[in-house]
C-alpha cells in the first residue's frame, strides 16, 4: 500500500547581528524588536519570555517556573538561573490523599484522590518566573524593566488575532477552562467560545486587559509587587478561598538560585547544560553514552543507530527517575552520572547490533568524585551582536497549568505540585520548600570556547530525549539546526519506544526484532509526541535558525 506523507520545513535568512527564536512569531518579533533598540540577548530573552504568556497562554505563565542559561561573551562566563517552582511551606510527604491506580497526569505516580495534584488549588506551587526573569535582567541586561515589559503590555491590551495553533489548543480545553469563571473570562469569548481565527473572515481580536494591568503594575513597582505586594495578596486570597496551600509568606520567601552551568562535551563540541534537578544531567549522560560509539553508528538513519539512541536514552532515564531530585535536598551521584567513566561502563553493556540489553545497570555512585497528558513549556533562544547567548525555558507545567486564573489579574497559576511523587519516602517526594525534578534542558554550545549554539525545547519529558538527538544530528551528521530539528526522533523511559514513523518501515521492524516495544508515531501539526526544539547557530556569515516545522515556532532577527 502507498500513502501520501507530509513534508514540512521552515526557511530563515541569516541574521548578521542578532536573533531570537521562540514558539510563536509574535514572541520572536518582540525579542528582535528589543535587539533592534540596542538591547542585549538577556533583554531580548526576558522581553520575549514575558510576552509568551500573552500570545501562547497555555504554555507559560507569570506564575510559572523555569530555567535560564546565560553566556556572557566578554567575561567568558556561563551561568544558570534556576527559577523553578517549589513546594509551599504547608506541603509535606503525605499532603495528598492517595487513591487507587496510576495518575492521569504527567507522571506514572500513584493516583491522588480527585487529581488534586493535577489541577485545582492544591496543585499550585510557589512560582518563580517573575523573580528569575527580573533577576537576570537586573544582573546582565541593559534595559529598564518597564521598557522590556512594554511589548507584552501592548499585546495584552491591544490584543491579537489567534492563529490555528492558539485556537486549537484553546478549543481542546474549552470545557475545562469554562469550569473556572475567572479562567473562562480571561481566555474564552463570552466565557464559552474560542476567539475565531482568520479562517473565518478577519478573525476576532483576543484581548487580556486584566493581564495588561498586572504587567503595568509589575513595570511600575518591580518584582516586589508580585512577591510581597498587591499581586501576592491577590494570589494569597484566591488560594485561601479555594483551599490551596500557597500563601503570601511562601511568595515572600521565594528566591531564584544562580548556579554554575553543568559543563560537558560531545565529540569536540563543548556544551553547557542546566545543572541540578532539571533535564541537563540526563541529556549529558545520554550524549556521553552515545560518544562511546563511532558517530556513524549513532544516527537516526539506520536501525542500529536508532537502537543505540534508544538504549542510551532509556538507561539515562532509568538513572534519572531513581536518583535525581532537588540538589539541595537529595544526595545524588551528580558527578558520577555525567562522568565519561560511567558512560563507558554503561556502553559496555549495550549490544550495538543485537537484541536490547538486559544487563543490569552499573552503580553510578562508584563513579562519583570523592566516593501521559501533555507537559508543556515554552522555549526562547537569543543571541546578540556581542554573541552573548541565552537559552530559556519557562512553563505553566501542564497545558493551561492548574486551569485557575487569579481573578482580576489575568495570571494563570501553574500546577507545579504534579512534578512531585505523592508517595512518601521517594527521592522526589513532597517536602516544604523543596523543588521538584523538572524536564527543562536549555543548552548552549561552544567551539574552542567561542559561542556556537543555543538550543532548547518545550514538550515535557520528551525534551530530555530530544535535545541530545538534535545535538547528535548536528555533530554526527553535520546537519544544520533546521535539518537536525526536522529529523525523526524517538523517546523511551525504559518501557515503550515511541518512534517517528518517518524512519521507515524497515527500521521499525528491525527495532522490534531487537526487542524494543515499538510504538510508531506520526508527526503532524496536531501532535506533540517528540517536543518542539528551537535553536540558533553562530556562524561566520551570521546567525542561523532551527525551528520546529509543524507548529508556530519562528525566528526574527536584525
Amino acid at each position: 500500500m502507498i500513502r501520501s506523507t507530509l513534508s514540512a520545513t521552515k526557511r530563515t535568512p541569516l541574521a548578521p547581528r542578532g536573533m531570537v527564536v521562540a514558539e510563536h512569531p509574535l514572541g520572536a518579533e518582540v525579542g528582535a524588536g528589543i535587539l533592534k533598540r540596542g538591547g542585549n540577548a538577556v533583554d531580548a530573552a526576558v522581553a520575549t519570555a514575558f510576552a509568551m504568556p500573552v500570545v501562547e497562554p497555555f504554555m507559560s505563565s507569570l506564575a510559572g517556573g523555569g530555567t535560564m542559561l546565560v553566556h556572557l561573551a566578554r567575561r567568558g562566563e556561563t551561568l544558570c538561573v534556576d527559577f523553578n517552582v517549589e513546594a509551599p511551606a504547608a506541603a509535606h510527604e503525605t499532603c495528598f490523599e492517595l487513591g487507587e491506580g496510576v495518575s492521569t497526569g504527567l507522571f506514572p505516580w500513584r493516583r491522588v484522590v480527585d487529581d488534586a495534584n493535577v489541577f485545582g488549588p492544591r496543585s499550585v506551587a510557589v512560582p518563580g518566573s517573575v523573580a528569575g526573569l527580573t533577576l537576570a535582567l537586573e544582573r546582565w541586561g541593559t534595559m529598564d524593566l518597564a521598557d522590556v515589559l512594554q511589548p507584552a503590555i501592548t499585546l495584552a491590551e491591544d490584543g491579537f488575532v489567534p492563529d490555528w495553533y492558539v485556537a486549537l489548543t484553546t478549543a481542546i480545553f474549552c470545557q475545562e477552562l469554562a469550569a473556572f469563571p475567572a479562567t473562562a473570562k480571561n481566555y474564552l469569548r463570552d466565557g464559552h467560545y474560542i476567539y475565531r481565527t482568520p479562517a473565518l473572515g478577519d478573525g476576532e481580536v483576543f484581548r487580556q486587559p486584566d493581564l495588561g494591568r498586572t504587567l503595568r503594575l509589575l513595570a511600575k513597582d518591580g518584582p516586589a509587587v508580585f512577591y510581597t505586594g498587591a499581586i501576592a495578596q491577590a494570589i494569597h486570597e484566591e488560594m485561601w478561598v479555594k483551599g490551596g496551600m500557597l500563601t503570601k509568606d511562601d511568595l515572600a520567601r521565594y528566591a531564584p538560585r544562580v548556579l554554575p552551568a553543568l559543563m560537558g562535551e560531545y565529540r569536540g563540541l563543548e556544551l553547557a547544560f542546566s545543572p541540578g534537578a532539571t533535564g541537563g544531567t540526563t541529556a549529558l549522560e545520554t550524549l556521553n553514552i552515545l560518544a562511546q560509539f563511532p558517530k556513524a553508528r549513532t544516527t537516526w538513519k539506520t536501525a542500529t543507530g536508532l537502537h543505540l539512541r534508544a538504549e542510551a536514552v532509556s538507561r539515562a532515564f532509568l538513572d534519572r527517575l531513581e536518583h535525581l531530585g532537588d540538589a539541595e535536598r537529595v544526595k545524588s551521584p551528580w558527578e558520577g552520572l555525567v562522568s565519561r567513566e560511567y558512560a563507558a561502563k554503561v556502553a559496555s553493556g549495550l549490544k550495538p547490533n543485537g537484541r536490547r540489553s538486559a544487563r543490569r545497570a552499573p552503580d553510578p555512585w562508584r563513579y562519583e568524585m570523592g566516593g501521559r497528558a501533555a507537559d508543556c513549556t515554552t522555549h526562547v533562544c537569543a543571541v546578540d551582536r556581542q554573541r552573548n547567548m541565552v537559552s530559556l525555558t519557562n512553563t505553566a507545567v501542564s497545558l493551561w497549568g492548574s486551569r485557575m486564573v487569579v481573578p482580576d489579574t489575568g495570571i494563570l497559576l501553574q500546577n507545579g505540585m504534579i512534578w512531585f511523587d505523592p508517595e512518601p519516602g521517594r527521592v522526589n517526594s513532597v517536602a516544604p520548600g523543596k523543588r521538584p525534578l523538572v524536564n527543562m534542558v536549555p543548552a548552549l554550545g561552544f567551539k574552542k570556547g567561542e559561542p556556537h549554539l543555543a538550543v532548547g525545547a518545550p514538550g515535557g519529558r520528551k525534551i530530555v530525549s530530544a535535545i541530545p538527538q538534535v545535538i547528535s544530528n548536528m555533530v554526527d551528521l553535520g546537519d544544520s539546526p533546521q535539518a537536525a530539528i526536522e529529523a525523526p526522533r524517538l523517546h523511551t523511559e525504559g518501557g515503550d519506544l515511541w518512534v517517528d514513523d518517518r524512519v521507515g518501515e524497515t527500521s521499525l521492524k528491525a527495532l522490534k526484532r531487537m526487542g524494543h516495544a515499538v510504538v510508531p508515531k506520526r508527526t503532524d501539526p496536531g501532535t506533540l509526541y517528540f517536543s518542539r526544539p528551537v535553536a540558533i547557530r553562530v556562524t561566520k556569515k551570521g546567525l542561523e535558525a532551527g525551528l520546529d516545522p509543524f507548529h508556530d515556532a519562528a525566528a526574527a532577527g536584525i
